[in-house]
Protein backbone atom coordinates (compact mmCIF):
# COMPACT_ATOMS: atom_id res chain seq x y z
CA UNK A 1 0.00 0.00 0.00
CA UNK A 2 1.29 3.39 -0.73
CA UNK A 3 2.21 6.22 1.82
CA UNK A 4 -0.46 8.85 2.04
CA UNK A 5 1.09 12.17 2.07
CA UNK A 6 -0.15 14.34 5.10
CA UNK A 7 -2.53 16.99 4.03
CA UNK A 8 -1.19 20.60 3.11
CA UNK A 9 -2.54 23.37 1.82
CA UNK A 10 -0.55 24.66 -1.31
CA UNK A 11 -0.47 28.43 -2.09
CA UNK A 12 -2.63 28.79 -4.85
CA UNK A 13 -4.97 31.91 -5.84
CA UNK A 14 -8.09 29.84 -7.11
CA UNK A 15 -8.59 26.42 -5.84
CA UNK A 16 -10.83 24.09 -7.47
CA UNK A 17 -12.88 21.09 -6.00
CA UNK A 18 -15.37 18.65 -6.67
CA UNK A 19 -18.31 17.47 -4.78
CA UNK A 20 -19.34 14.01 -5.05
CA UNK A 21 -17.38 11.49 -2.94
CA UNK A 22 -14.35 14.28 -3.11
CA UNK A 23 -16.11 16.96 -0.09
CA UNK A 24 -19.51 15.08 0.78
CA UNK A 25 -19.01 10.95 1.50
CA UNK A 26 -21.65 10.18 -1.56
CA UNK A 27 -23.34 11.13 -4.51
CA UNK A 28 -25.50 13.93 -4.18
CA UNK A 29 -27.87 12.36 -6.90
CA UNK A 30 -28.42 9.01 -5.08
CA UNK A 31 -28.92 11.20 -1.74
CA UNK A 32 -31.64 12.90 -3.91
CA UNK A 33 -33.37 9.96 -5.09
CA UNK A 34 -33.34 8.29 -1.87
CA UNK A 35 -35.35 11.21 -0.37
CA UNK A 36 -37.76 11.89 -3.24
CA UNK A 37 -38.66 8.16 -3.04
CA UNK A 38 -39.88 8.28 0.20
CA UNK A 39 -43.09 10.33 -0.92
CA UNK A 40 -42.64 10.98 -4.83
CA UNK A 41 -43.55 7.49 -6.78
CA UNK A 42 -42.19 9.44 -9.28
CA UNK A 43 -38.88 9.11 -8.10
CA UNK A 44 -38.93 4.91 -8.89
CA UNK A 45 -38.62 6.27 -12.43
CA UNK A 46 -35.57 8.17 -12.22
CA UNK A 47 -33.92 5.48 -9.75
CA UNK A 48 -34.29 3.17 -12.46
CA UNK A 49 -33.38 5.65 -15.29
CA UNK A 50 -30.35 6.53 -13.10
CA UNK A 51 -29.04 2.94 -12.35
CA UNK A 52 -29.57 0.96 -15.71
CA UNK A 53 -27.79 3.74 -17.75
CA UNK A 54 -26.09 6.84 -15.71
CA UNK A 55 -23.99 5.21 -13.02
CA UNK A 56 -23.39 2.79 -15.52
CA UNK A 57 -22.02 4.84 -18.08
CA UNK A 58 -20.10 7.45 -15.63
CA UNK A 59 -18.24 4.42 -14.51
CA UNK A 60 -16.79 3.82 -17.65
CA UNK A 61 -16.40 7.78 -18.49
CA UNK A 62 -18.85 7.74 -20.73
CA UNK A 63 -21.51 10.18 -20.13
CA UNK A 64 -23.09 12.13 -22.99
CA UNK A 65 -24.78 15.35 -22.79
CA UNK A 66 -27.95 13.50 -24.10
CA UNK A 67 -27.66 10.38 -21.68
CA UNK A 68 -27.40 13.16 -18.77
CA UNK A 69 -29.76 15.71 -19.84
CA UNK A 70 -32.59 12.81 -20.65
CA UNK A 71 -32.17 11.79 -16.80
CA UNK A 72 -32.21 15.41 -15.72
CA UNK A 73 -35.94 15.60 -17.70
CA UNK A 74 -37.03 12.55 -15.64
CA UNK A 75 -35.59 14.34 -12.00
CA UNK A 76 -37.05 17.76 -12.83
CA UNK A 77 -40.61 16.22 -15.08
CA UNK A 78 -42.54 19.28 -14.80
CA UNK A 79 -40.45 21.68 -12.69
CA UNK A 80 -40.11 25.09 -13.13
CA UNK A 81 -36.58 26.81 -11.74
CA UNK A 82 -38.38 27.81 -8.63
CA UNK A 83 -40.06 24.90 -8.12
CA UNK A 84 -36.76 22.47 -8.07
CA UNK A 85 -35.05 24.94 -6.17
CA UNK A 86 -37.36 24.91 -3.27
CA UNK A 87 -37.11 20.52 -3.82
CA UNK A 88 -33.39 20.82 -3.54
CA UNK A 89 -34.02 22.95 -0.33
CA UNK A 90 -35.77 20.87 1.06
CA UNK A 91 -33.55 17.74 0.26
CA UNK A 92 -30.48 19.46 1.66
CA UNK A 93 -32.36 20.58 5.20
CA UNK A 94 -33.24 17.48 5.51
CA UNK A 95 -31.05 14.80 4.02
CA UNK A 96 -27.89 16.39 1.78
CA UNK A 97 -25.99 18.11 4.66
CA UNK A 98 -25.61 15.04 6.59
CA UNK A 99 -22.79 13.62 4.39
CA UNK A 100 -20.27 16.73 4.34
CA UNK A 101 -16.74 15.20 4.87
CA UNK A 102 -16.22 17.17 8.98
CA UNK A 103 -12.25 17.26 7.24
CA UNK A 104 -13.75 19.33 4.68
CA UNK A 105 -14.60 22.43 6.87
CA UNK A 106 -11.28 22.16 8.52
CA UNK A 107 -9.04 22.58 4.87
CA UNK A 108 -11.79 24.79 3.17
CA UNK A 109 -10.76 27.11 6.76
CA UNK A 110 -6.79 27.00 5.90
CA UNK A 111 -7.33 28.09 1.92
CA UNK A 112 -9.81 30.86 3.55
CA UNK A 113 -7.32 31.85 5.65
CA UNK A 114 -4.35 32.51 3.04
CA UNK A 115 -6.98 34.00 0.76
CA UNK A 116 -7.28 31.78 -2.00
CA UNK A 117 -10.76 32.13 -3.76
CA UNK A 118 -12.46 28.49 -3.63
CA UNK A 119 -14.69 26.89 -6.66
CA UNK A 120 -16.71 24.13 -6.59
CA UNK A 121 -16.79 22.70 -9.91
CA UNK A 122 -19.16 19.53 -10.48
CA UNK A 123 -21.41 17.31 -12.63
CA UNK A 124 -23.95 18.18 -10.21
CA UNK A 125 -26.31 21.07 -11.19
CA UNK A 126 -25.88 24.67 -10.40
CA UNK A 127 -28.61 24.43 -7.77
CA UNK A 128 -27.82 21.44 -6.04
CA UNK A 129 -24.23 22.98 -6.24
CA UNK A 130 -24.52 25.72 -4.74
CA UNK A 131 -26.77 24.58 -1.70
CA UNK A 132 -23.66 22.62 -0.62
CA UNK A 133 -21.29 25.71 -1.89
CA UNK A 134 -23.17 28.03 0.42
CA UNK A 135 -23.49 25.24 3.26
CA UNK A 136 -18.96 25.41 2.58
CA UNK A 137 -18.49 28.78 2.29
CA UNK A 138 -16.94 28.18 -1.15
CA UNK A 139 -17.12 31.59 -3.27
CA UNK A 140 -18.20 30.36 -6.67
CA UNK A 141 -20.42 27.16 -8.12
CA UNK A 142 -19.35 25.92 -11.97
CA UNK A 143 -21.77 23.31 -12.96
CA UNK A 144 -24.43 21.75 -15.43
CA UNK A 145 -26.81 24.54 -16.25
CA UNK A 146 -30.26 24.13 -17.28
CA UNK A 147 -32.14 24.62 -20.34
CA UNK A 148 -35.77 26.07 -20.29
CA UNK A 149 -38.50 25.73 -22.14
CA UNK A 150 -41.61 28.08 -21.46
CA UNK A 151 -40.23 28.32 -17.96
CA UNK A 152 -40.00 24.76 -18.05
CA UNK A 153 -36.95 22.73 -17.54
CA UNK A 154 -36.05 20.40 -20.45
CA UNK A 155 -32.84 19.54 -19.88
CA UNK A 156 -29.35 20.58 -19.56
CA UNK A 157 -27.07 23.00 -21.51
CA UNK A 158 -24.06 22.36 -23.14
CA UNK A 159 -21.15 21.97 -22.26
CA UNK A 160 -21.34 19.56 -19.73
CA UNK A 161 -19.48 20.51 -16.73
CA UNK A 162 -17.51 16.64 -17.05
CA UNK A 163 -14.46 15.31 -18.46
CA UNK A 164 -13.09 17.61 -21.11
CA UNK A 165 -16.54 20.34 -20.83
CA UNK A 166 -15.10 20.92 -17.21
CA UNK A 167 -11.88 21.97 -18.46
CA UNK A 168 -13.66 24.55 -20.98
CA UNK A 169 -15.95 25.74 -17.96
CA UNK A 170 -12.69 26.07 -16.11
CA UNK A 171 -11.05 27.75 -18.68
CA UNK A 172 -14.16 29.97 -19.25
CA UNK A 173 -13.72 30.84 -15.70
CA UNK A 174 -10.35 31.30 -15.04
CA UNK A 175 -9.95 34.20 -18.00
CA UNK A 176 -13.12 35.69 -16.68
CA UNK A 177 -11.31 36.13 -13.40
CA UNK A 178 -7.88 36.75 -15.22
CA UNK A 179 -6.12 33.85 -13.98
CA UNK A 180 -4.58 30.87 -15.34
CA UNK A 181 -5.44 27.31 -14.81
CA UNK A 182 -1.90 26.51 -14.17
CA UNK A 183 -2.06 28.50 -11.14
CA UNK A 184 -4.27 26.47 -9.56
CA UNK A 185 -5.00 23.58 -7.35
CA UNK A 186 -7.73 20.99 -7.75
CA UNK A 187 -9.33 18.24 -5.49
CA UNK A 188 -11.08 15.30 -7.01
CA UNK A 189 -12.14 11.88 -6.64
CA UNK A 190 -12.40 10.47 -9.56
CA UNK A 191 -11.24 9.18 -13.10
CA UNK A 192 -13.65 11.14 -15.01
CA UNK A 193 -11.55 14.67 -14.01
CA UNK A 194 -8.10 13.59 -15.47
CA UNK A 195 -8.35 16.34 -18.37
CA UNK A 196 -9.10 19.24 -15.59
CA UNK A 197 -6.18 17.31 -13.02
CA UNK A 198 -3.63 17.89 -15.84
CA UNK A 199 -4.55 21.11 -16.32
CA UNK A 200 -3.82 22.69 -13.30
CA UNK A 201 -0.45 23.23 -11.45
CA UNK A 202 -1.40 21.47 -8.49
CA UNK A 203 -3.65 17.98 -8.71
CA UNK A 204 -4.34 16.63 -5.13
CA UNK A 205 -7.07 13.48 -5.10
CA UNK A 206 -9.14 13.59 -2.76
CA UNK A 207 -10.44 9.86 -1.62
CA UNK A 208 -9.83 8.18 -4.88
CA UNK A 209 -11.80 5.76 -6.78
CA UNK A 210 -9.32 2.96 -7.41
CA UNK A 211 -8.82 4.41 -11.24
CA UNK A 212 -7.51 7.49 -9.57
CA UNK A 213 -5.38 6.08 -7.11
CA UNK A 214 -3.80 4.41 -9.10
CA UNK A 215 -2.88 6.94 -11.58
CA UNK A 216 -1.66 8.90 -8.39
CA UNK A 217 0.61 7.00 -7.57
CA UNK A 218 2.20 6.43 -10.97
CA UNK A 219 2.39 10.17 -11.26
CA UNK A 220 3.45 11.04 -7.56
CA UNK A 221 0.43 13.16 -7.14
CA UNK A 222 -0.33 13.81 -3.62
CA UNK A 223 -3.31 11.31 -2.02
CA UNK A 224 -5.90 12.46 0.69
CA UNK A 225 -8.29 9.87 1.97
CA UNK A 226 -10.70 10.76 4.71
CA UNK A 227 -12.49 7.43 4.37
CA UNK A 228 -9.47 6.01 6.25
CA UNK A 229 -10.17 8.76 9.24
Amino acid sequence: MPVEKPVQVYQAPYVFFDLDDSLINKDASSLWIKWRVRFDRWAVIEAIQALASLYRAYKKGKVSHWRLSTYYRTRTKGMSIADYQDHIDHFFRERGHLYIYPQAASLLFAYRRQGSQLILITGQDEIMAKAYADALGLDYVIGNRFELDDGKIKGLTKPLCYGQGKVDMAQAFAKEQGFELSDAVFYSDSHADLPLLEAVKQPVVLNPNAQLADLALQRGWPRVDWRKS
